[in-house]
């Protein structure tokens, strides 16, 4: 193990590196009187490979498992409106059960004052850290001291960092910062290393109403912040590295920007943020995030990190190539982007109920495109002891009732679980996509219709008319004619929750197609789980499927054994399915300058 004196032989002090802040998009530190919200802490960066503080289990896909929970705390869950209030402080967290073995190893550490636990405590979508809150050793209990938003369940998967006899594996790092004393154990020859540690907390580049500024070719990394900040319009970042970052790579709002053929790696957050365009007006913003190379990231904040993030009006995210991350590929709200040629793989690595693709939870979202994007290799499997723990994710995701998308000639093959997740919605449009190897190709439900009749967990959205989806819906522009003219569907709304049966309730899922996709079954002898609801309020346009088995998918595809998804024949194809239309999957991808 090196050590290093950082406030001697560099001549940094405390506020340098800083202290250790709460992590996790649903981390509920400001819950609670004192210092627990900040920024990222420092990092260290061996031969630019980020190093873990010291944590145990020490592999990054090792986990413990919480036992028993004994009692459970003031969650968001337990105390529903109470806590949303904000009246509530220093909430009480949950206590769970320990085995003898972890007793004995945290009983074995010296100091509990910065020992943290990061974990998905309830739900794998939502991941959040906390200093130990206590230890007890006769009852074999423990809790961390701030509530999971959620609760706790047992059997969540977690972990702790910042541990000083934890330093016991390559790559791992302990910053003793009130001494300034750097602990590293190199993953590689010291001889040749090269040791970053990351201090500043701004981003490396604010373009700030900064107008047709190019960057191209440079190196960022080794920010507690972001990389680049940009708002302004025309500006264009072209060949470049982003990595290191404990924050996102780039974030952009304005008009005309262009995001092109950079390799984004690392990051703590995020990769590219792309807003711009007027809602108002329904102004297209023509920013465009195209030909990058992102991987590896989502590295500090576990869940809806995205490679990509499309927001505003009339942006469009094309080309990318898009790998390894724990959670999500690509985002997007806001009306008329289109997201395009795209290749996502090995995401989702560690959650169940998340999507490749995901957005959600809106009526205002009209006029986004979803075509021509190659999914493909979601989900993974990871150790627990003897057991295995399987993560089976979705392909493309509407969730909760999100309404007005289109999505076409998708291609996705060995998604887990659903090849399409329809949470709901209406007025969306599903067509000429290839799902190959799912359990369920597309799962359309109900639950916002079994909501309206207080059925089912959606219950509160429609019970709670002033907040939520309606509360959305109310503040957006729908009702102008600006809006009605570009997405008519708008005209036919009704808030009258009188009959509840009425098509133009926007909770019903009404007005939608699910139509002339091809469906490779893993086994359901159906094209998915269509409800009935669904059928009942889209019935005319749920026709023209084709499911097919792995036995007989070659008399449609040129080679799909060894990954060719090319129609072999189209003609005889449009008579199993006559509206069925080719897709490029020659122009997927990053282009070649």
């Amino acid at each position: 193990v090196l050590c290093v004196d950082l406030s001697e032989k560099y001549g940094l002090t405390k506020e340098d590196y800083g202290k250790i802040y709460a992590v996790g998009s649903y981390n509920t530190a400001g819950e609670y009187d004192g210092d627990y919200v900040g920024d990222i802490y420092s990092e260290v960066f061996f031969n630019d490979v980020r190093m873990n503080l010291a944590r145990y289990p020490d592999k990054n896909d090792d986990f413990l498992y919480t036992g028993e929970v004994v009692f459970k705390g003031e969650s968001r869950e337990t105390l529903g409106s109470v806590y949303d209030s904000g009246t509530i402080r220093n909430p009480k967290p949950d206590v769970f059960k320990i085995n003898q073995e972890l007793a004995d190893r945290i009983n074995s550490w010296k100091n509990f004052d910065d020992i943290w636990i990061f974990a998905w405590w309830k739900y794998d979508w939502a991941d959040g850290s906390s200093i130990i809150g206590d230890f007890n050793y006769k009852e074999l209990t423990l809790s961390p001291k701030f509530v999971s938003s959620y609760g706790t369940k047992e059997g969540a998967p977690y972990y702790f960092y910042n541990v000083f006899e934890e330093l016991t594996s390559p790559g791992e790092f302990y910053l003793d910062r009130e001494n300034g004393v750097l602990y590293i154990y190199p993953i590689a020859d010291m001889s040749t290393a090269s040791i970053d540690i990351s201090l500043t907390t701004n981003s490396l580049i604010t373009l700030d109403r900064a107008n047709y500024v190019s960057f191209e070719g440079l190196i960022f990394k080794n920010t507690r912040g972001d990389a680049i900040t940009i708002s302004g319009n025309g500006n264009h970042i072209t060949h470049c590295l982003i990595k290191n970052i404990a924050g996102g790579a780039i974030l952009s709002n304005g008009y005309d920007n262009l995001i092109e053929y950079n390799e984004i790696t690392r990051t703590g957050k995020g990769g590219i943020v792309l807003n711009g365009g007027d809602r108002e007006t329904l102004t297209a913003g023509n920013n465009r995030a195209e030909n990058n190379l992102i991987h590896d990231w989502s590295e500090i904040y576990q869940t809806y990190q995205s490679a990509v993030g499309v927001g505003g009006v009339g942006n469009i995210c094309a080309h990318n190539e898009i790998y390894n991350s724990p959670h999500q590929a690509i985002s997007w709200g806001g009306n008329n982007n289109i997201i395009e040629y795209n290749i996502v793989h090995d995401v989702c690595l560690l959650t169940n109920d998340g999507g490749a693709f995901y957005s959600g939870r809106t009526w205002t979202a009209y006029g986004n495109v979803i075509r021509y994007n190659y999914i493909y290799n979601l989900g993974s499997t990871v150790k627990n002891g003897d057991e295995e723990i399987t993560y089976t994710p979705d392909g493309i995701y509407f969730d909760d009732n999100m309404s007005g998308q289109t999505a076409y000639g998708n291609i996705l093959v060995n998604v887990p679980k659903n090849g399409f997740l329809i949470g709901s919605g209406r007025d969306n449009t599903v067509t000429n996509n290839i799902i190959i190897n799912s359990s369920s190709g597309i799962t359309y439900d109900n639950r916002a219709r079994d909501g309206s009749l207080n059925d089912g967990w959606f219950t509160h959205h429609f019970e709670d008319k002033e907040n939520g989806l309606l509360t959305d819906l109310l503040a957006s522009p729908w009702q102008t004619k600006i809006w009605q003219e570009a997405f008519p569907q708008y005209k036919s709304y009704s808030l009258d929750y009188s009959n509840l049966d009425d098509p133009n309730l926007p909770f019903n899922p009404s007005n939608s197609v699910v139509s002339e996709n091809i469906i490779v079954s893993k086994g359901k002898k159906s094209i998915g789980d269509i409800a009935g609801d669904v059928y009942r309020f889209s019935g005319e346009g749920i026709k023209n499927n084709l499911l097919l088995t792995k036995f007989n998918m070659g008399s449609i595809f040129t080679d799909a054994w060894n990954g060719d998804y090319s129609i072999k024949d189209i003609d005889t194809l449009k008579e199993l399915v006559p509206e069925f239309e080719k897709i490029p999957i020659d122009k997927m991808g990053i282009e070649t300058q």
